[in-house]
């Protein structure tokens, strides 16, 4: 409990000045470090375990050197985005930016706000964007569905969205026609932008996503946090609650509110509460094996039968998925079967280590563990 409160306090004590959480005495900064590596905060620790006298600047060495790492990775991402927005534009590319894009202009100072990645929202044809991305020196990854995802070495990725959510999601439907609702730039190029309502409901549905599926960190409720408290002026939060209702999720709004309030305001945790702050330093800031199975087996009758269909889908994985590690398959999609044959054999004979110690985490996760998740989804009405 220490650590978890410790490394909250230390968010907190950069936000706000202050800490709320019971701690008994220092933090190990090693465990400092380890958390703010897994939840993407470096900077954001950082500067709060500046703000504690308690700590030396040698103690902190290792926090600062990896801060300024994270500084590194947010300029160049900031470089490359530039580059992006001007080659969208210059083909009129309509596009939106995502996520950490705008919401860095709600923390104490960008490079705060980290992302692992850039995400663009288009409409263009797949083709389009397959060129734009090869022009800019960009690899294709991969195809998530939603996303095709590029990278460009050092340390950019882009994920451009085909659209917001997939279609197994109860709130894909209204955020399908959000292109009906943008607002386009004032200067007339193709950047448009979500209203602020809209990109509040994104802010919520996308934690809502991760949170559900894999576990998500700290990092979305931050952005929650901060603009809450800083855009009264820009978006009408009783319309948008409306929305809320309507998609379902005003409940787990309000309760990851409350759960806010307790780490940066008021502290006085339940038992409840320190449940919740457990799955969500655990998750990382992309979840974890353990937190993904666990995901996957809850909404099955039978943990034991939810494994055998995991290890069958993780054996045959679909099309998309496939087609980055044999790229022939974009040509001949008829020699998938085949694909599959030469992946088995390649994690067999190759990646031995690596599968095995997949299915051990696969296998390690407990009925009473999936009950437990299970059960706070149902208390957050998911």
């Amino acid at each position: 409990m220490n650590q978890k409160n410790a490394f909250i306090n230390a968010i907190n004590l950069c936000l706000n000045g202050n800490k709320v959480l019971p701690q008994e005495g220092k933090a190990d900064v090693r465990e400092m470090l380890a958390l703010a590596k897994k939840q993407a905060l470096a900077n954001i620790v950082y500067c709060g375990l500046k703000k504690d006298e308690r700590y030396s600047e040698e103690e902190l060495r290792p926090l600062a050197e990896y801060a300024e790492v994270c500084t590194f990775q947010y300029l160049r991402q900031e470089q490359e985005l530039l580059r992006l927005c001007s080659a969208l534009k210059e083909k009129g590319i309509r596009f939106v930016l995502l996520k950490g894009s705008r919401m860095r202009e709600f923390y104490p100072s960008p490079e705060m706000r980290s992302s692992c990645d850039i995400d663009i929202l288009t409409d263009a044809p797949d083709e389009t964007i397959y060129a734009v991305m090869q022009t800019l020196g960009y690899t294709y990854e991969k195809d998530n569905g939603t996303t095709l995802n590029f990278a460009l070495a050092p340390l950019v990725a882009v994920e451009m969205h085909r659209y917001l959510f997939d279609d197994k999601l109860s709130f894909h439907g209204y955020f399908a026609s959000v292109w009906e609702r943008v607002i386009p730039a004032k200067d007339g190029s193709s950047e448009c932008f979500l209203t602020e309502e809209d990109f509040y409901l994104y802010m919520i549905a996308h934690l809502v996503k991760h949170f559900t599926r894999y576990g998500c960190g700290l990092r979305p409720m931050l952005d929650l946090y901060l603009y809450e408290r800083q855009a009264s002026g820009l978006c009408d939060f009783e319309a948008a609650e409306m929305k809320l209702e309507q998609l379902e999720l005003l409940h787990f709004t309000k309760q990851m509110r409350r759960l806010l309030n307790k780490w940066f305001e008021e502290g006085g945790m339940t038992e409840q509460d320190e449940e919740l702050t457990d799955y969500l330093m655990n998750s990382g800031i992309y979840g974890t094996e353990l937190t993904i199975n666990a995901n996957r087996f809850r909404q099955s009758a039978s943990v034991r039968g939810a494994k055998l269909r995991v290890l069958i889908s993780n054996s045959f994985p679909p099309l998309r998925i496939m087609r980055p590690m044999y790229p022939r398959l974009l040509r001949c999609p008829i020699f998938l079967p085949l694909a599959w044959i030469a992946r088995l054999f390649r994690i067999l004979f190759k990646e031995h280590d690596k599968g095995k110690k997949a299915h051990a985490i696969m296998q390690s996760v407990d009925e009473a563990y999936v009950n437990q998740v299970s059960d706070m989804m149902k208390r957050l009405r998911l």
